[in-house]
């Protein structure tokens, strides 16, 4: 891998180390804020975010930063996605309700996408000190003790011993109810609201399915690439399209293999 795989995941070590894990379990009241209903953004976010901005772009001249803050604030920003200029997704603190809450399961999303195409993405986890990288054809790692190559396994053909991520908090009442209908079938279904660590389970055999419906690139463009280096599958179920950095919504199911893949979405379509 390139030695903008080990820069980039140097600059996320440092930042965790800098601005988010100290605030860990120490935030105050003033230092949450809620952008909506149930969605947080923190004083760790915000710093996270800013102190990364420039120093990514500094990693590749003529790149912008498409940060989930910034475009909080601003959402013009996410119009840069249509351009063919290089651009960074940063989601600083992926699964913030988790942090807020003095839960583990949170991470730091970074991407690079240059004329369309994820060519690198990163997804860490500060607790474990934890990395998964990729690069666009050449693998993706794990990183913990040691190094070891991601391979995904194929996924077990019976629903009833399956395990996923159902996410439905965004789709229509359809895609929900035939969501959920295959979900009720599965062996077990996991809630943890944060997409770093779904990715990166997934990738390491840990859960089998996804699904997702807003796919606000900032979550899915690191994790994507991750997932599809393994020998993953990350497409939209209604338009049999693999995703791609500019896509906003789904219903896209994310599985280990194109069998496993398949074989899910045909069963969640059959209930609509």
């Amino acid at each position: 891998m390139s030695d903008l795989v080990t820069d980039v995941a140097d600059l996320m070590r440092e930042v965790a180390a800098l601005e988010i894990m100290p605030r860990f379990r120490a935030l105050s009241s003033g230092d949450i804020e809620e952008k909506s209903r149930g969605d947080y953004v923190t004083i760790a976010d915000k710093q996270a975010e800013l102190w990364l901005a420039p120093r990514l772009e500094a990693l590749v001249p003529g790149s912008v930063v498409i940060g989930e803050e910034a475009v909080a604030a601003d959402p013009a920003i996410l119009e840069r996605i249509a351009a063919d200029t290089a651009f960074w997704t940063v989601d600083p603190i992926d699964g913030t309700g988790n942090f807020v809450a003095g839960n583990e399961t949170f991470g730091v999303m970074i991407g690079l996408v240059r004329a369309g195409v994820t060519t690198h993405g990163w997804i860490y986890l500060p607790v474990s000190d934890s990395l998964a990288v990729a690069e666009k054809g050449a693998g993706a790692t794990w990183h913990d003790a040691q190094i070891t190559p991601l391979r995904v396994k194929p996924a077990a053909s019976d629903p009833a011993t399956l395990s996923g991520a159902f996410n439905t908090r965004f789709m229509p009442p359809e895609w929900r109810s035939a969501v959920d209908s295959f979900a009720a079938q599965a062996a077990r279904r996991i809630s943890i609201t944060c997409s770093a660590w779904e990715y990166t389970a997934l990738a390491r055999g840990e859960i089998d399915c996804i699904t997702y419906f807003r796919m606000m690139p900032w979550d899915h463009v690191p994790g994507t690439l991750i997932l599809r280096e393994a020998g993953g599958v990350v497409r939209d179920m209604l338009s049999g399209h693999n995703y791609e950095a500019r896509v906003l919504k789904g219903p896209h199911l994310v599985a280990r293999d194109e069998e496993s893949w398949q074989r899910v979405s045909d069963a969640i379509k059959s209930a609509l």
